[in-house]
């Protein structure tokens, strides 16, 4: 067993306790979800523009991105227990994650009417695993309507990018697989370039060989230091589920192409995880008191993201 392995096997044990670590930090922010139900704005209040004034649910952001980070972390911590997928807590992480990046996508496509520049780096990198989230579930809709975010700024810099080449990866993945198939790698001697060229290869052998690379890479990216900076590795979130190689074996599977049965020393048997169908919206009490205030103050996340 390789050090690399070895310490993202170490770190992966610990991950069971993280989502009692975040505990506090999310029933704290759920006093903000529910001071923005009540009032109908942020404690912050919104900033000025003389151009395009703000609307008030534009400035939500931690608040949606904690409930969203806890819900992963538990379902991150329920994958490390038992190799299944907590397929209620991943939807519930997706449809938080989903409002953040509707609300993210409305204030970028506008940011440079409203400050005469593009808004460089200001999408997290974590933001790329709502979209292999959706894909993972199966929910097309919510798939498409991120990617828009992506389609508008992964070429112009939007996204804070470290320097993993994963995140690039699972948004031209889903460009070439379901999008437009319009984007570029926008950094120098991109990684996966061959899978995407083969992303739907016949070749089992090559397609295991891939997805072996995904895998390999990410367990070296979680068990490296912050100073190599693959920042979206080195938090509570994101770590110890396959996200990029389970997206690439779902979206083969979408398109009637044969998977290896593949098998990972730091991830179990990933193709075990490929669901066959879309799985039904799990409710959360206080998301759905949110929506219904931001639907009374005009927000309609079809439009925005049309």
């Amino acid at each position: 067993m390789n050090k690399n392995l070895e310490k993202f096997l170490r770190k992966r044990k610990l991950a069971i306790k993280n989502p009692e670590k975040y505990r506090k930090v999310y029933i704290n922010n759920t006093k903000e979800l529910n001071f923005y139900i009540e009032q109908g704005e942020t404690k912050r209040g919104i900033p000025s523009n003389d151009k395009l004034p703000f609307f008030n649910w534009e400035v939500l952001n931690t608040e949606l991105s904690i409930p969203r980070n806890y819900y992963e972390m538990d379902a991150q911590a329920s994958f490390v227990d038992d190799n299944l997928l907590d397929l209620g807590k991943l939807n519930i992480c997706l449809s938080y994650g989903y409002y953040m990046i509707t609300i993210q996508s409305y204030k970028f496509k506008r940011f440079r009417y409203r400050f005469s520049r593009e808004p460089l780096r200001l999408v997290s990198p974590t933001s790329v695993f709502q979209l292999s989230i959706a894909v993972i579930l199966h929910n097309n809709e919510y798939a498409r309507q991120i990617y828009t975010l992506f389609q508008a700024g992964y070429m112009k810099h939007w996204v804070n990018r470290s320097k993993s080449h994963i995140g690039d990866f699972i948004i031209l993945l889903f460009d070439k697989a379901k999008g437009g198939n319009t984007l570029k790698p926008i950094v120098d001697d991109f990684a996966y370039q061959a899978i995407l060229d083969n992303w739907d290869s016949t070749d089992l052998t090559k397609v295991t060989a891939y997805l072996n690379q995904l895998c390999d890479d990410q367990v070296a990216q979680v068990a490296s230091p912050p100073s190599k900076m693959f920042f979206e590795f080195d938090n509570m979130n994101w770590q110890f589920t396959p996200y990029a190689a389970l997206m690439l074996l779902t979206l083969r599977a979408q398109h009637g192409l044969e998977n290896p049965d593949f098998d990972h020393p730091g991830f179990g048997n990933v193709t075990s995880l490929l669901l066959t169908q879309p799985v039904a919206p799990q409710k959360d009490e206080v998301l759905e008191q949110l929506v219904a205030k931001l639907h009374e103050q005009g927000f309609n996340e079809k439009v925005l993201l049309a």
